[in-house]
């Protein structure tokens, strides 16, 4: 019979992978995707669509109107009751706001497509694209709203179903299209991943539980479900439009200084490192963020943070100090050898996915802990510190290399102000644990340091 402590490490093992199962095959289809664009689109391609898919991101997540928290709550409340009418009551009006919401923003986008091509691509060259992506951004909102009806219910198998059935249409549709129609091709194939995996997830979600769907109810939009959830989307929906917002905004100044070839070699840096840091943020999402809410008192959200503290954030720092040092053939391998100058972006990428790791396991608890207000107050710190380090780093004259440098700089000063956050909320980490911290840190600005020369 295996030791306890054995035990402890395998059964941390198994839920790591549980919870990451679907960012892993998600990401190996993206890296089948990120390859064959590569090879027929080079950086400059890359570059383009990357910005189209961040643009399609953004207006997604501000047209679903953060709703996918509150729809979690009130399904598993309801769940727990037994009251399947009211479960698809709220996910029936919740996708009824995010329709409402769309249809003007995708009018918006259509009639306007040229100012914002100007805007984020600094041509009106590709406003088909922006017009392409629309489909994509409606998915976007949408998928929120499913999401949260997934989760209410618990349903493990929703994230799986979504990556097959959306990356795997995506992959699909890349490999036969991008070599015939180029940019246009790519940006069809990336418009369809939202609206068909949210599709698949549904399906899957409704053989499980037949009775999580019913009739439309009437008067569609009940002023009552109206009311309860919109009154607690605020920082749901400010956080999400906030943080990628200004890293849209940071990559549209990349594009218009140094061109798009340049924010394809961004777009490579930041997709490996956001790779890696994405199974922990997998695994903090689907399983410890239930049980760290479960713990009830600050007492218990603190001892449940260090407990888990060590473990992950010591696997984070050999894991992205591994890519670091295998960056040259990982970036070779998953894109090509035109994507080299990618090497340092990447190596000082990494470092702030460190801080970003390291944030997501000291916060955890924030908003059982703390409500929604400690949850915004740490939330929006990375934002601001992304984008007065990134003026401060071209003020200095970085270059190209401004943006990597502010995304290693502000996840250090975001982790450090979450962390201190926390503390004065209650559960500080200890010492043993910000040493630990310290230890990753010292090892990665090492490897950064023989990485970049």
């Amino acid at each position: 019979m295996p030791s306890p402590n054995v035990s402890l490490w395998r059964d941390r093992l198994l839920r790591f992978a549980a919870g990451a199962g679907g960012t892993i095959v998600g990401a190996l289809l993206g890296v089948v995707r990120n390859k064959w664009l590569a090879t027929h689109l080079e950086t400059a391609g890359i570059g383009v669509v990357s910005q189209v898919m961040a643009s399609q991101a953004w207006l997604g997540a501000l047209i679903g109107l953060g709703l996918g928290l509150p729809v979690t709550r009130a399904v598993a409340a309801a769940a727990r009751r037994g009251d399947d009418a009211a479960a698809w009551r709220t996910t029936a009006t919740a996708f009824a706001l995010v329709f409402a919401a769309s249809i003007p923003a995708a009018l918006l986008v259509l009639a306007f497509a040229e100012p914002i091509s100007t805007l984020l691509l600094g041509t009106p060259d590709h406003a088909a694209l922006i017009r392409i992506s629309v489909f994509g951004l409606v998915g976007v909102g949408l998928f929120g709203v499913a999401q949260g009806l997934c989760a209410g219910r618990s349903d493990v198998r929703a994230p799986m179903a979504f990556v097959l059935g959306g990356a795997g249409a995506a992959t699909i549709l890349t490999l036969v299209l991008v070599p015939r129609f180029g940019l246009l091709g790519a940006t069809v194939a990336t418009a369809v991943l939202y609206p068909v995996g949210m599709a698949v997830m549904l399906w899957i979600h409704a053989r499980r539980f037949p009775a999580a769907f019913g009739s439309w109810p009437s008067p569609l939009f009940d002023r009552r479900e109206v009311v309860a959830l919109l009154s607690v989307t605020g920082a749901a929906l400010a956080l999400p439009v906030l943080d990628q917002g200004t890293l849209l905004a940071l990559r549209a100044n990349v594009v218009r200084v140094h061109g798009p070839a340049a924010n394809g070699l961004l777009q490579a840096a930041l997709a490996l490192s956001q790779m890696v840091g994405s199974l922990f943020y997998a695994y903090l999402a689907s399983y410890a963020l239930g049980k760290i809410s479960a713990a009830g008192s600050a007492d218990g959200i603190r001892s449940y943070t260090r407990r888990q503290w060590l473990p992950i954030v010591s696997a984070a720092a050999l894991i992205l100090s591994l890519a670091m040092v295998t960056g040259g053939p990982l970036l070779h391998v998953l894109y090509s050898n035109r994507f080299d100058p990618a090497r340092a972006m990447m190596s000082y990428t990494l470092v702030g996915e460190f801080g970003r790791v390291c944030l997501q396991a000291a916060a955890l608890g924030s908003l059982p802990l703390g409500g929604a207000g400690l949850w915004f107050r740490i939330g929006v710190v990375q934002p601001i510190a992304l984008a007065v380090c990134y003026a401060a780093f071209v003020a200095a004259g970085s270059g190209p290399l401004s943006l990597p440098h502010a995304y290693a700089a502000a996840g250090a000063i975001t982790f450090a102000t979450g962390a201190w956050f926390m503390a004065r909320a209650g559960a500080p980490l200890g010492a043993r644990n910000i040493a630990a911290a310290a230890a990753g840190y010292a090892l990665l600005l090492t490897l950064l340091r023989f990485a970049t020369g």
